[in-house]
């Protein structure tokens, strides 16, 4: 695993396919697919980049959460100034961040870290360094930590089959202007599960002055290797449809811990599951719903689905205009050129020896 990640004609491929380079949509698996002409199905996929429904295809670099498998959820109280903004806009652990007014804190970031003494010393550098407007040599949070080895369910394209039963329930037509018929839909659903996404792997080749076949077998080894998925589109805000809320939620499972885990694991409105030892909380999850309401009424149904199962639930409610950044191709792409230039450095060195 690791002498593929030391490779620089790997990293070199990752870096293109990952931002989306080389990648684009097979018009005509999905005319072929729905006996559409190509060009009504250019012409319905392209307003679905157009309206930021979805982003364009790229290749998911899932070793991330094997290279950076500690996931903090910190609240923060930050100045709200220029360098603070390009701090959390640039930072490569910072996955997203929003402003989310609670107690003493008005921002919840969600980090990736290798591990705690990496998250310790990134907060470290923060101070010593004045990567942030400080009114004092420190700055208050309060962070729970989760790791992804103990992911139960990593599901995003689950989240349209909520979007299909709002549209079936007439909750709403459109997302971001754009109206959704069931032809759209189905559209979001393949595309979210990356059908007719394809790789030139001939432009690749000429980008890096290597044979096609070489690319072809690099991306595939990647892939058996788990360390890229197939390539897919994702939302913009990635775990989260446009216009839907994030709700970031602890509970504690009482009883019935098994049943409720399945359950959890089972229902479409959560794409993201985790086992948690968090205070008295013991699961962890990032839910997705359309409106305030949706939410209280799916706590309510499992209240009485589960009676004296659920203790004590902490939730923090994410909605679209509290987001203020998510990066999660910058943290990618930012890990995969550092791997690189260490590459370049060591290989510099070796130069010098030999000399």
């Amino acid at each position: 695993m690791k002498g593929i990640l030391e490779d620089q004609l790997n990293l070199k491929i990752m870096k293109l396919i990952c931002s989306g380079k080389g990648v684009s949509i097979n018009f005509t698996e999905f005319s072929n697919i729905f006996e559409k002409h190509r060009n009504t199905i250019k012409n319905n996929i392209t307003k679905l980049f157009e309206y930021k429904i979805l982003e364009k295809p790229s290749y998911p670099f899932t070793q991330l959460f094997t290279e950076w498998p500690l996931l903090v959820i910190e609240k923060a109280n930050f100045r709200r100034d220029l360098k603070t903004n390009m701090f959390i806009e640039k930072d490569p652990s910072i996955w997203a961040a929003f402003f989310a007014k609670e107690d003493d804190y008005n921002t919840l970031l969600i980090e990736f870290h290798e591990d705690l003494y990496s998250y310790q010393n990134w907060r470290e550098s923060i101070i010593a360094e004045e990567k942030i407007t400080l009114e004092e040599k420190s700055y208050p949070s309060e962070a729970v930590f989760l790791t992804t080895k103990n992911l139960i369910k990593y599901n995003l394209p689950v989240s349209a089959q909520i979007i299909q039963n709002n549209l079936k329930n007439n909750r709403h037509k459109e997302l971001n202007g754009l109206r959704i018929n069931e032809f759209k839909l189905e559209l979001i659903k393949l595309l979210l599960h990356g059908k007719g996404i394809s790789t030139n792997e001939n432009h690749l080749g000429n980008i890096l002055n290597v044979h096609r076949r070489t690319v072809k077998r690099r991306i595939e080894k990647l892939i058996n290797q788990r360390i890229l998925a197939n390539p897919v589109c994702c939302f913009p805000r990635v775990w989260v449809p446009p216009e839907y809320s994030l709700v970031f939620s602890l509970v504690e499972v009482k009883r019935n811990y098994d049943l409720l885990q399945r359950t959890f694991k089972n229902d479409p409105h959560i794409p993201i599951l985790f086992r948690a030892t968090v205070d008295k909380f013991n699961i962890a999850l990032f839910g997705i719903f359309y409106k305030m309401e949706d939410f209280l009424e799916w706590a309510e149904e499992y209240d009485q689905r589960f009676p004296g199962c659920i203790g004590a639930v902490r939730n923090t409610f994410l909605s679209p205009k509290m987001t203020f950044s998510i990066a999660h191709n910058y943290i990618t792409l930012t890990y995969i050129q550092n791997k690189i230039d260490r590459l370049h450095g060591k290989a510099l060195v070796e130069m010098m020896k030999g000399d």
